[in-house]
């Protein structure tokens, strides 16, 4: 006779690696991602800087260091919050999305701080 767990069912008795990451853990990987790709994109033609001062001086030592560091900023939140959702699922969900809707703001408005030249680079991408 094979024995149950009666607790493997339930998502916070699984393992981390085992459970289906959330939405909101996808997008904000994804935005910090973005951002990550496109500062170094920019960045490197000349067409905007590193608004973040710590961030800006790891960039200043070289491309791997500020992605290292970017990376160590991100992504260790981003597995503590995924690791504890099952736990207080309301409360995390709340605010991973608050997380989304201040990382594009942040982000949306560095993009215009640039004077156009990031709007047109977005202008060629999208229409040519």
């Amino acid at each position: 006779m094979q024995s149950v767990d009666p607790h493997r069912s339930h998502s916070h008795h699984r393992p981390l690696l085992f459970r289906k990451v959330s939405d909101e853990g996808v997008l904000i990987s994804f935005l910090c991602l973005l951002d990550l790709i496109t500062t170094l994109y920019w960045v490197s033609q000349g067409q905007a800087r590193e608004g973040n001062p710590v961030l800006a001086f790891y960039l200043d030592q070289g491309s791997v260091p500020f992605i290292a560091v970017k990376l160590f900023m991100f992504v260790p939140s981003v597995i503590m919050a995924e690791w504890y959702r099952p736990r207080n699922p309301v409360l995390i969900t709340r605010a991973m999305r608050w997380v989304c809707v201040g990382y594009v703001f942040i982000y949306v408005a560095g993009v215009f701080s640039h004077q156009g030249r990031v709007l047109e680079f977005y202008r060629k991408l999208l229409v040519g």
